[in-house]
């Protein structure tokens, strides 16, 4: 009887996918180095540091890319924290291939939105072909806005909005005594009150939660430093307990001699990397629209600058989806429910005199007022608009104690 060949396994299969779907991708995932760093020596060695620069600039080049396709599409699709936290998470990586099971080896991350951390690793990995990225956030490519256990190939944990992961990293540690759980956070989600509370317990119960904070002053609407003075992440995280290490996010040698403290060091700390937003990206460094998606414009200029050709060419030929559908009885001015709720108050407000105005109404933003039509107030009143952190437990009550009188009325 003729031997049968040996049965090919799963994980082969998928590598080979993986390693045709390259060639589709425009940029070079292969170039990355699967490096090995043991966390008890923390100084880099000369080619550790060059292959560790040379991955931050791989990867960084890629989600530049790939976020910029939803640009282009027109569905969006953050690109600041990704980039930002490269550096932290090729460190990780490192890390994890060194000693696996001395680690829970996810990259659990509180900023789902960082979405692109998740579905680049995924590929890195071979567990998500490399032309899928190029399809991100498009309807039925699996790559939604937030990771999703079970959806996507590869992402290993589900994630809600802010400060909902530190809880859950939290639980984590104690399912896996021994070993060191990591939480990429951010200035945005330490805002949260949820990571007040999971700051109590990890303290309490010595877990060894080790958190990776990027420290940009960025978010949605604006800078925490300027619509929250008195917010410090350090200090707060030192008021809980916490032992705190802070440095520059792009110095590498500084930020991994940080990690290979932290994951020494049994009990929580968190890393806090101080860093501007989108940090060598021309007309987003420092802005907080690197928050969201990057513009094709500056997505282009920064791949050519790069020598990205392929990848300039596949952008520029991508074409926006154009609407066709007809819509009857709505009028024909475009606009979302929540903006003409916006316009609503501003013309209600518009009726009363500034000092009224002031007096009976407060209108209270969690740095969403893009997002939930209350920019439209802010602009046309500001003296009733407060602009206030990523808060929302806190922000309701207080726009219902501002409404408990009658007359009065708070907006959250």
């Amino acid at each position: 009887m003729p031997k049968l060949p040996h049965p090919v396994s799963k994980r082969v299969r998928q590598r080979e996918r993986h390693e045709r779907s390259r060639s589709a991708f425009p940029i070079d995932l292969g170039a990355y180095q699967p490096l090995k760093l043991d966390p008890s020596n923390p100084t880099l060695s000369d080619k550790q540091r060059a292959a560790l620069k040379a991955n931050i600039q791989l990867c960084r080049d890629a989600i530049v890319f790939f976020t910029a396709t939803g640009a282009a599409r027109g569905v969006g699709g953050h690109t600041g924290g990704p980039y930002d936290t490269v550096p932290e998470v090729v460190i990780l990586d490192a890390l994890f291939r060194n000693a696996p099971d001395q680690f829970v080896p996810i990259f659990f991350d509180e900023a789902g939105h960082r979405v692109g951390t998740q579905y680049l690793m995924a590929a890195l990995a071979g567990d998500l072909p490399a032309e899928q990225l190029m399809h991100y956030r498009m309807a039925g490519s699996k790559l939604p806005g937030h990771p999703e256990l079970g959806l996507t190939p590869g992402v290993k944990f589900s994630s809600g909005r802010l400060g909902h992961m530190w809880p859950y990293v939290n639980g984590v540690a104690m399912a896996n005594p021994g070993k060191t759980v990591f939480c990429l956070g951010s200035d945005g989600s330490q805002q949260e009150g949820n990571d007040a509370e999971a700051a109590r317990l990890a303290v309490a119960q010595h877990l060894n939660v080790k958190l990776i904070i990027d420290d940009n002053d960025v978010t949605i609407a604006g800078h925490p430093s300027k619509y929250l003075p008195g917010f410090s992440v350090a200090k707060t995280l030192e008021g809980h307990g916490l032992k705190v290490l802070t440095g520059d996010g792009e110095d590498i040698d500084g930020l991994y001699a940080r990690i290979c403290e932290a994951v020494t060091t049994p009990g929580p700390i968190a890393v806090i990397n101080k860093r501007p937003m989108c940090p060598g990206i021309e007309g987003l460094e420092g802005s907080n629209h690197g928050h969201d998606v990057i513009s094709v414009k500056l997505a282009l200029q920064y791949l050519e600058k790069r020598g990205h050709t392929a990848a300039v060419e596949y952008l520029n030929q991508i074409e926006k989806p154009k609407q066709t559908y007809t819509f009857i009885g709505s009028g024909d001015k475009w606009d979302s429910n929540r903006n003409v709720f916006g316009d609503a108050v501003v013309a209600i407000l518009g009726r009363m005199s500034e000092a009224e105005r002031k007096a009976k109404v407060m209108v209270i933003d969690s740095d969403l007022e893009g997002s939930c039509g209350l920019k439209k107030i802010h602009d046309a009143h500001p003296e009733v608009f407060i602009p206030s952190g990523i808060m929302e437990r806190g922000n309701l009550s207080a726009a219902a104690g501002f409404g408990m009188e009658q007359g009065k009325q708070g907006i959250l």
